[in-house]
């Protein structure tokens, strides 16, 4: 990055946070990069003990198996974001109920951070379906299954596999919605990991 997206001015190195950033010079700008960041969202969703997953259509990973999900939108709320996934890529209706836990991976070089926040979702109704363009496959597997399936993708087994332990060890009815605490007139919602 060259120049300011907000005013156009020529950026500048300037330590922030302890670090050199690229910083708008410009009086009143203020702008500073702190980097390329992006947040992606997971879900798994457990009907009669088994989880839904989808086949990738596109690359990359053409033909694997992984939980539902994608990148969130920068003015959408997260949870609004995955369930809007689940529905697009499997015709399934589900509502969050708590988080499962959540991947980094961060930025090398030019490259894009990323947080991938995976989350339990009930299912609300729907049967699995699929596209034949961006997903090629969906449907409810159990973990034995899916032992025998090719390509599963290991994020989405241990979310599962973590899904399943939370609800077994906390006697929860998987039918049963657990809201995240809203946070008011503050745009955002907190949630407990519960494993």
């Amino acid at each position: 990055m060259e120049y300011c997206p907000k005013c156009g001015s020529e950026l500048e190195s300037k330590l922030e946070g302890g670090r050199d950033r690229p910083a708008c010079p410009a009086e009143g700008c203020g702008f500073i990069h702190f980097g390329n960041f992006s947040i992606g969202a997971g879900a798994v969703v457990i009907r009669d003990g088994k989880a839904l997953l989808i086949q990738r259509g596109i690359e990359p990973n053409r033909g694997a198996w992984q939980l539902p999900g994608g990148y969130i939108e920068s003015d959408e709320e997260i949870i609004a974001g995955v369930e809007r996934e689940v529905l697009e890529e499997a015709g399934i209706k589900a509502r969050v109920s708590d988080v499962v836990g959540f991947r980094h991976a961060p930025g090398r070089g030019d490259g894009q951070a990323n947080i991938y926040v995976v989350f339990r979702l009930d299912h609300i109704e729907g049967e699995p379906q699929h596209d034949g363009v961006e997903t090629l496959g969906a449907g409810f597997f159990s973990l034995d299954e899916m032992e025998e399936m090719d390509k599963v993708q290991t994020l989405s087994t241990w979310s599962i596999q973590r899904a399943l332990i939370s609800i077994r060890e906390s006697g929860l009815r998987p039918d049963l919605n657990r809201e995240g605490v809203n946070m008011p007139g503050r745009g955002w919602s907190l949630f407990g990991l519960n494993i």
